[in-house]
């Protein structure tokens, strides 16, 4: 639908119709389809000031307000997609429904229905929470019945997570990798930083031999000196326009077109695990190398951003236990032997 399509003041918003009316301060998501009998009326009414008639208590509704709510609009884009996939879920299956009317049975069946992709189960949990807690806010339930998306158990995570990438595996893809891979292979290995932080790279962020950067997940500014491989292999990088990343017009590169092209490097490659180790999984790979290095989990957490120490733990995985286990006992030696030799 193009705006060609629709009256005065009325815009298709991301799945939606809203009325814009910037001199009088409105701004009002239109949930009738244009062209009905509802859909005028309620134009009518916007297009006179007033305020449209008390909207039935659906999710329909609920996941209307809580677009317009200040919860939203605070949120990072990347937050306020990943929230729109699943509320769409949502809206799907209980737009006509009652939020007053579900229960925790109900969102607990939602959860174990989505069992095969437990990453995406538990975030259905986590956005029903936000919801419901919205729900609250503008009185589609009453706050004695608490929120029933609350305290659904969570499926566990199957693994340690992304996996990180053997030496063999590095190898044939160091080989391999066309340059604009093979820079964003380097860039993630040398500052352990995540692909959306990579892209964003620019190289007016790099002086002083460091990464002066806010990481997109957590927000969090975060200064990286560069390791002496990462500064060496920088040096030999033709600068193509001020995004270290960027497509053959030296214009910054979009995540597709990278991700796109990782892909199309490991699809070459002749190991037979090359599947299961993603981009993602170098950061880990970073991880692992500055425990092995010696440093706790403070320093390790200065590099990588992590904003727990148990989703360091995590990433660390059985080679930091071993490298902490091994100092631990080094030092329990050199102790035996001081003591003995008193």
């Amino acid at each position: 639908m193009t705006k060609k399509d629709l009256p005065k003041f009325v815009y298709a918003d991301r799945g939606y119709i809203r009325f814009i009316r910037r001199a009088r301060g409105q701004s009002v998501m239109m949930k009738e389809e244009p062209g009905t009998p509802e859909f005028w009326d309620h134009y009518n009414r916007l297009l006179r000031g007033r305020e449209p008639a008390p909207t039935k208590r659906t999710f329909e509704a609920l996941i209307l307000s809580y677009y317009e709510s200040d919860g939203f609009k605070k949120l990072k884009p990347r937050t306020q997609a990943d929230y729109r996939t699943y509320i769409s879920h949502i809206r799907k299956i209980w737009g006509t429904k009652d939020p007053a009317k579900i229960e925790t049975h109900h969102v607990y069946e939602l959860h174990r229905a989505n069992a095969q992709r437990w990453r995406q189960a538990n975030y259905l949990v986590q956005v029903m929470v936000v919801l419901m807690n919205h729900a609250r806010l503008i009185g589609f339930i009453k706050k004695e019945h608490g929120n029933p998306a609350k305290g659904i158990p969570l499926f566990k995570q199957q693994s340690d997570g992304w996996e990180p990438w053997p030496d063999d595996v590095r190898a044939e893809f160091e080989a391999l990798a066309t340059p604009r891979a093979r820079l964003v292979y380097e860039l993630c290995i040398g500052t352990g930083q995540r692909i959306g932080d990579i892209l964003k790279a620019r190289w007016g962020h790099f002086e002083g031999g460091a990464y002066d950067l806010t990481q997109g997940k957590t927000n969090a500014p975060l200064w990286i000196p560069l390791t002496d491989r990462l500064k060496a292999y920088l040096a030999t990088v033709e600068k193509r326009g001020l995004a270290v990343i960027t497509d053959r017009a030296g214009r910054p590169a979009s995540y597709r077109a990278v991700n796109d092209e990782m892909l199309a490097v490991r699809a070459k490659m002749k190991h037979p695990d090359k599947a299961k180790y993603v981009t993602h999984g170098l950061r880990k790979n970073a991880t692992i190398e500055l425990y092995l290095a010696g440093n706790k989990d403070e320093l390790v957490q200065a590099v990588t951003g992590h904003s727990s120490v148990e989703m360091l733990k995590k990433y660390g995985g059985q080679l930091r236990q071993r490298e902490l286990a091994t100092r631990a006992q080094e030092a329990r030696n050199r102790f035996e032997q001081n003591r003995k030799e008193t």
